[in-house]
């Protein structure tokens, strides 16, 4: 089987990391697929909060992510390291997935010290030395492991624009595009022109995610077949342009012609961008649409059946896998095999549950889920003059009532072994302390 290839349009509205993030949630259809990403941050920063909107600029729709986060809180290079190991391993990234995400952190670091002609030791990171930066790195890593897009894939993307004029940052009034971004470009040999934008459009994180990501760069893509597109919305108002990135799973069926660089045209057709919140609405149930795929099978042992499980798991194909006991014909014990999914993910499973048990067929049918709208907190834990930090996940029914307080396991289970309490001992306070904090 030859190589994936995907697509990255950035002629129009460069990118930046949260774009690569509205991209992602867009191609895999899945508003939850960066909750994980977000609730591994929380130790770090409990103020922060992410919301997915829907959005359209014309006939384009996709979605645009909202970051809020504490802009005090600030990192150096060796606590944003460190940080991104720690996500890294508690979301059990890939070796691959972990590797990019450590090369691009490291383009950032360079692009700094290169751009300031300051030494890797002594760089300040500024914008840069927020949680977001780890959210945008590692969460567009785990995303695309989530989409099966690392790997055996080829990442090919447009000229990129990179915006014009002057913009305000901690270190002053500085030309587009700034120097990290400069530094990146030349460093990684990124083609790029300036674009219809008189503002920033490529910011350091989107260009360190280019850079590490892509092979080769096209400036047209008409030959371009797309099989799934998600598109990215930027937080910026570009006024004539759209502020939205592309990423596109697909193939060419012709080699692009060269052209050269000067000559890439961006799409700058006009049009009015709407917005419509899909995020927590106290006023009725979230809801989405999935894809429940299902077999019996009558003749496979329970090592087969708990492989495939943890393969399903693993690759990030189900959202849940349930195995009922059954009797099926000839009054035979049988086994219903049932497995939530996101619709793009439907082939893939499908392929699983065929290879892994012998299954003659499958069936599915797409369902709507009406979800009770959830929330990650972090709770301070005051125990013998020590302070612990637990997160706890809180689901609210339509009416905006707390249903369920649900501590992190893995942070009670920390708790635990610190402290010698027991796990009974310890949940029951975690959930008083807040319920406390939210009502």
């Amino acid at each position: 089987m030859g190589k994936k290839e995907v697509l990255i349009d950035v002629s129009t509205a460069g990118a930046s990391g949260d774009m690569f993030l509205s991209a992602l949630l867009s191609l895999l259809n899945d508003d939850d697929a960066i909750l994980p990403v977000a609730a591994s941050l929380l130790i770090y920063d409990p103020s922060l909060r992410v919301k997915v909107h829907e959005e359209s600029s014309g006939e384009v729709h996709g979605k645009r992510l909202e970051v809020k986060q504490d802009s005090e809180v600030k990192l150096d290079s060796d606590a944003l390291s460190e940080v991104l190991t720690s996500v890294a391993e508690e979301l059990e990234l890939s070796k691959d997935a972990t590797s990019l995400s450590r090369k691009a952190l490291n383009i950032l670091f360079k692009a700094e010290s290169e751009a300031h002609k300051t030494p890797l030791s002594d760089i300040h990171l500024h914008e840069l030395g927020t949680v977001d930066t780890i959210l945008d790195i590692v969460g567009t890593m785990y995303m695309l492991e989530k989409a099966n897009l690392l790997g055996n894939v080829d990442f090919i993307a447009t000229h990129v624009a990179v915006g014009s004029g002057k913009i305000k940052t901690e270190h002053g009034e500085l030309d587009v595009p700034v120097p990290a971004v400069k530094a990146i470009l030349d460093m990684n040999n990124i083609p790029s022109f300036s674009g219809k934008s008189k503002t920033e459009t490529l910011t350091p994180t989107g260009a360190a995610l280019l850079a590490v990501l892509v092979g080769s760069y096209v400036e047209s893509y008409e030959s371009f077949e797309s099989e799934i597109i998600g598109i990215g919305f930027g937080s910026k108002d570009l006024k004539d342009v759209t502020n939205a990135l592309s990423i596109m799973v697909g193939e060419f069926t012709a080699k692009p012609a060269p052209k050269k660089k000067e000559e890439a045209k961006p799409n700058t057709k006009k049009s009015e961008v709407k917005s419509k919140e899909m995020t927590i609405d106290m006023d009725q149930w979230e809801t989405d649409e999935v894809v429940v795929i299902e077999t019996n099978v009558d003749d496979v042992d329970g090592e087969i059946m708990g492989h495939l499980f943890d393969t399903l798991a693993e690759d990030n194909l189900a959202i849940d896998v349930i195995m009922i006991p059954a009797f099926g014909k000839k009054n035979r014990p049988c086994t219903l095999v049932k497995v939530l999914a996101n619709e793009s993910n439907l082939n893939a499973v499908a392929d699983l549950l065929i290879k892994h048990l012998g299954a003659l067929g499958i069936r599915y049918q797409n369902w709507n889920r009406i979800k009770a709208s959830r929330e990650m907190i972090v709770c301070k834990m005051d125990i013998d003059n020590k302070e612990y930090m637990v997160r706890v996940k809180l689901s609210r029914s339509s009416d905006g009532s707390i249903v369920n307080i649900k501590p992190e396991a893995d942070d009670v289970i920390r708790v635990a072994k610190m402290t010698g309490m027991t796990i009974r001992e310890l949940k029951p306070r975690i959930i008083l302390q807040a319920r406390a904090i939210t009502e």
